[in-house]
C-alpha cells in the first residue's frame, strides 16, 4: 500500500517536472526564433530608416541653399544648416553600418535561413505522405506556411534595403541640384555613383536575400512537392 502510494506520488511528480521542462524548452525555442527574426528585421529596417532620413536632410539642405542664393530668407538658420560634407559623411556611415551588420549576422542569418529551408523541405515531404489525412495535413500545412512567412520576412526586409539604397540616386536627381555650386554638385554626383551599387545582405556567401531569392525558393519547393507526389 505504501509502495503503491510512493510510486503514484513519484509518477505525478515526474510527470509535472517533465511537462514543465518540455513547456520551458518549447517556449524558449519559440522566443529565441521570434527574438532573432525581429532583431534582424529591425536592423534591416533601420538601414531603410537612415536612408529616409538622409534623403530628407538632403532635400532640406538643397532648398535652403537655393533660397539663400536667390537672396531670400532661408527656412533654417545658418547654425542649423547641414553642409554637403556632413551629408556625404552620413551616406558613407549608412553603408558602413550595413556592412557591419552583414559581417556580424551573415552566419546567423545563414543558420536561421538554412534551418527554415530544411524544416520547410521536411514539411513538404510529410505533406505528400499525409495528403489524405485531414488532421495531419492541416498541422503540416500550417507549419509550412509559418516557414514560408519566416523566410519571407528575411527576404522582404533585405529587398526593401536594396530598393531604398538604389532610389537615393533618383531622389537626388529630382532635387534642384543645378542651382547649387559646382563643387557641391560634384559631391552629389559621387553619392549618385555610389548608389549604383545597392546595399545587400547575404546568407553567408550562398544567397543574397531578396524577393527574387524568395521566388526561387518557392519554385524549388513547388518542384519538390510535384516530384514527391
Amino acid at each position: 500500500m505504501k509502495f503503491d502510494r510512493f510510486i503514484r506520488t513519484f509518477t505525478i511528480t515526474y510527470a509535472l517536472i517533465m511537462t514543465s521542462s518540455i513547456t520551458g524548452i518549447t517556449m524558449g525555442s519559440i522566443l529565441k526564433d521570434v527574438g532573432m527574426d525581429t532583431l534582424i528585421l529591425g536592423l534591416f529596417l533601420q538601414t531603410c530608416a537612415q536612408l529616409e532620413i538622409f534623403e530628407s536632410r538632403l532635400h532640406k539642405l538643397i532648398i535652403n541653399k537655393t533660397v539663400r542664393d536667390q537672396g531670400r530668407k532661408p527656412s533654417m538658420s545658418n547654425k542649423d544648416e547641414v553642409e554637403i560634407s556632413e551629408i556625404v559623411r552620413h551616406h558613407l556611415i549608412i553603408y558602413k553600418y550595413a556592412k557591419t551588420v552583414n559581417i556580424i549576422y551573415n552566419q546567423v542569418i545563414f543558420f536561421q535561413f538554412f534551418e527554415s529551408i530544411v524544416v520547410l523541405c521536411t514539411c513538404i515531404y510529410y505533406l505528400t505522405m499525409y495528403i489524405n489525412e485531414l488532421f495531419a495535413l492541416a498541422n503540416f500545412l500550417g507549419y509550412t506556411i509559418v516557414m514560408f512567412v519566416q523566410i519571407f520576412v528575411y527576404c522582404w526586409s533585405a529587398n526593401e534595403v536594396i530598393l531604398k539604397s538604389t532610389s537615393v540616386g533618383d531622389a537626388i536627381y529630382c532635387t534642384n541640384w543645378p542651382l547649387i555650386p559646382v563643387n557641391e554638385q560634384k559631391d552629389l554626383l559621387l553619392i549618385m555613383m555610389r548608389t549604383t551599387i545597392p546595399i545587400t545582405f547575404t546568407s553567408s556567401f550562398l544567397v543574397t536575400l531578396s524577393l527574387e531569392s524568395y521566388g526561387n525558393i518557392l519554385k524549388a519547393s513547388y518542384s519538390a512537392f510535384n516530384v514527391l507526389t
